[in-house]
């Protein structure tokens, strides 16, 4: 097994970002608001908050579509539902 350089690591992570992107499972903060119908503000509030599941790969954070749906079942926010 051939260890990596940290080069090669970062490339590797990066194209496990990439990958990802063609289905649009992983929204960044303006697409998740979108995605739930409310500001970027508030969805980085209630991020904080509700401490909405996220992924950061080199200060990169992604929302995945499925932990979005499943936290707007769970919380249910009153007035936006």
């Amino acid at each position: 097994m051939e260890l990596l350089d940290d080069d090669k690591l970062a490339h590797f992570v990066r194209s496990i970002v990439i990958e990802t992107k063609p289905d649009r499972e992983w929204l960044n903060a303006k697409q998740s608001a979108n995605y739930l119908g409310v500001s970027v503000v508030t969805f980085r509030e209630w991020r904080r908050k509700y401490k909405i599941p996220s992924r950061t790969i080199e200060n990169v954070t992604r929302w995945k579509k499925s932990d979005l749906d499943a936290f707007w079942k769970r919380r249910g926010v009153e007035g936006y539902l």
